[in-house]
């Protein structure tokens, strides 16, 4: 099988953060993000872990644990830093401060969501002669993950992925 090579395309202008509380109405899509970041998204756990015993006989065991961590790096001067405190405020005042995000990479396939989100704490400051960030930790406990790339798929690409069952929209073909 020959290796295939497309040139991708990757636009951060097309990378779109939502948070909304269906409790209050509120929706925001996230911006004033830093330079060197937009978002991180972390795992809290291994889907697998090898467990190995002392006569070298191997487990893999399965961990249905999908919560995550997804990171926001926002300017110090970004409005939406006063939507993200609002939440966190909402939700140390009243504990109904959940909220859902989805992350989309929108020049690719790359997406994040979850229906039920929170901030654990707030972020460190700093204040300089030069613009400073905020990062925001927004918890996620169910995190639904899909990861993809940004280029367009030759037919051999599209053939094996839907071997593994993967539907490709018609516009990365």
């Amino acid at each position: 099988m020959a290796s295939t090579t497309r040139l991708a395309t990757f636009s951060p202008n097309d990378v779109t953060i939502v948070v909304t509380q269906t409790s209050t109405g509120m929706a925001h899509i996230l911006g004033g993000f830093t330079e060197d970041a937009i978002v991180t998204v972390d795992r809290n756990a291994e889907t697998f872990t090898l467990y190995t015993g002392a006569d070298n006989s191997n487990t893999r065991i399965f961990n249905s644990n999908t919560a995550g961590k997804i990171t926001v790096s926002l300017q110090q001067t970004s409005a939406s830093n006063d939507f993200m405190m609002g939440l966190y405020e909402q939700d140390r005042a009243n504990l109904k401060g959940l909220f859902s995000i989805s992350v989309m990479d929108n020049s690719g396939r790359s997406k994040y969501f979850a229906e039920e989100a929170y901030i654990g704490v707030v972020p460190n400051s700093a204040f300089s002669n030069s613009m400073q960030m905020r990062d925001w930790v927004i918890h996620a406990p169910l995190l639904e993950t899909t990861i993809g790339g940004n280029s367009v798929f030759s037919a051999e690409d599209a053939a094996g992925l839907d071997q593994l069952g993967v539907a490709v929209a018609p516009r990365w073909i």
